[in-house]
């Protein structure tokens, strides 16, 4: 494998998905809750998602590099696992090298994500936090991953975090205009959209878990697969699906449950698997549904179809 395919293939491109989608959804909510269509063509508008979702993909990509070389040194990623090829453990890329590529990946964060860290030193103070987090996922001296918080992080940094924080840069002073149009902060649907994007995302996970289950166990990875066992996968990916879809449902009307038959599917046939590479599909379908529920969250409101007048939260 080429030095540029093995940097490539450790981005994981498939889990990219997971940054785009909570930038796009952040921006949907505060133009379906906000009475101002006309914001998705407000180029102050498109510069705050765009330098939102700049930082976005840099974190994600910082935490692929931070997983592949923390997986390789606490001996998780052994010739037994059945997966996609990981760079330092198969020896494509050095650890020191990967270190490299891990604060290059977190300094393009800190300098695309710099306009909106300036809009507020609360913005910059979660973007640290982002940071930490993605590294802490398995790096450091309590590696997320390794103690079962691996769904937690997912749901609330992929998920909630980055829906919520997308949306409150857009509603600062000065992030939209010169401050006169900027729109009101709409916090409830910002929440729920982000805990049903999170869910979704967590999918993605949840496959990945349930595939390395063998590995993780011998090493001592206490994912909650090996905590609670691969029956409990199983139902974990049925609630994330179904309740995702629910949530995403209740701030953006009828468009993404038109998904439901999709999830039922993905879901009956994840309950079927049964050996490591049965998983291995579900990593992308995961990844498939979520970007399908945000391409559906996004037309709705693009098209006014969001009945921001009927629920509890609108």
């Amino acid at each position: 494998m080429t030095t540029f395919h093995a940097w490539l293939a450790a981005t994981r491109p498939k889990t990219l998905v997971a940054a785009v989608a909570p930038i796009a959804l952040g921006g949907a909510v505060i133009v379906a809750y906000s009475g101002a269509p006309g914001l998705w063509v407000d180029p102050f508008f498109i510069f705050i998602l765009l330098s939102c979702l700049g930082f976005a993909l840099c974190v994600q990509v910082a935490c692929n590099f931070a997983n592949d070389l923390g997986d390789s040194l606490r001996g998780a990623d052994t010739s037994a696992r059945i997966g996609p090829r990981r760079a330092v453990s198969a020896g494509d890329i050095s650890p020191a090298a990967m270190r490299r590529g891990i604060w290059i990946a977190c300094a393009l964060a800190l300098i695309l994500g710099s306009p909106v860290a300036l809009l507020s030193p609360w913005l910059l103070l979660a973007g640290f936090l982002a940071i930490a987090c993605a590294l802490a996922y398995t790096l450091g001296p309590f590696p997320l991953a390794y103690r079962g918080l691996g769904d937690v992080f997912v749901v609330g940094c992929f998920g909630v975090q980055a829906t919520v924080l997308t949306a409150l840069a857009v509603c600062m002073p000065d992030s939209v205009g010169c401050g006169c149009n900027t729109p009101p902060m709409n916090w409830a649907p910002a929440l729920l959209a982000g805990l049903g994007l999170g869910l979704l995302a967590d999918n993605i996970l949840v496959a990945n878990n349930a595939r390395d289950y063998e590995t993780d166990l011998a090493v001592g990875k206490r994912t909650t697969v090996v905590r609670f066992g691969r029956g409990f996968a199983r139902n974990l990916h049925g609630f994330n699906s179904f309740f995702g879809l629910a949530c995403l449902g209740h701030v953006f009307g009828w468009a993404p449950m038109a998904l439901l038959p999709l999830a039922c599917w993905q879901h009956l046939a994840f309950r079927k698997a049964a050996q490591p590479a049965d998983f291995l599909p579900f990593l992308g379908r995961a990844a498939v549904l979520m970007l399908l529920a945000t391409i559906l969250c996004v037309t709705a409101t693009c098209l006014g179809w969001v009945p921001t007048g009927s629920l509890w939260m609108r």
